[in-house]
């Protein structure tokens, strides 16, 4: 990696967590190149501006979550089996990227709707997941249910454990930043999924 490759990179590593830290208004450009230990212009130079800095940083992220959820849903298994490896995706996701949660959450708290890169990405998991359940479906795997909303549910009962993750462990007392807390709590989300999702009289 070349000098100027290492300052881009920097760059992102740092926007990345002030973007998720403070949301775009609130990560200054100035911010942002001093954590990255770049110039000024460093931002313009690489991406052209702090908006397309922020579009690449959420590319990024969401672009690795979209390729992990289609790789789980491309394994030869059972669907109940891929609906389990999709929660295992997420999990392993915002494992990797806990910033990644509050990049959306700050756009929702200010009323306004994620980011169109964030779309983009995050429509062909709803579309992987739907088709995983209805492929479970056609061959007598899962219940009849409407596809998207086993989506969302799988989606929202992942997504809201990594939002609310900090604030669970401060009401209740348990310290979920633990890897085995956070292993039981997917165990328990893929149970749920999958006992709501076996045909009448079936355990999973």
């Amino acid at each position: 990696m070349n000098r100027l490759d290492g300052t881009k990179e920097r760059l992102l590593e740092a926007a990345r967590r002030l973007f998720a830290d403070k949301g775009f208004d609130g990560a200054s450009v100035r911010a942002i190149t001093r954590r990255a230990r770049a110039n000024l212009g460093a931002i313009t130079y690489h991406f052209g501006s702090k908006e397309a800095l922020y579009t690449t940083v959420l590319e990024q992220l969401f672009r690795e979550l979209r390729e992990r959820v289609a790789a789980a849903v491309a394994a030869p298994a059972a669907a109940g089996d891929r609906l389990a490896a999709i929660i295992r995706a997420f999990f392993a996701f915002f494992a990797d990227h806990p910033e990644a949660p509050r990049l959306i959450v700050h756009r929702l708290a200010a009323g306004e709707p994620p980011s169109p890169v964030v779309i983009e990405h995050f429509r062909p998991v709803v579309d992987a997941i739907r088709s995983t359940v209805r492929d479970g479906q056609a061959r007598g795997e899962l219940r009849a249910v409407e596809p998207l909303l086993a989506a969302f549910t799988l989606i929202s009962q992942t997504v809201w454990f990594a939002v609310a993750r900090r604030m669970i462990a401060t009401v209740s007392g348990v310290p979920l930043d633990r890897p085995e807390q956070a292993a039981a709590v997917e165990r328990h989300i893929t149970d749920v999924v999958q006992r709501a999702l076996a045909p009448r009289g079936r355990a999973p």
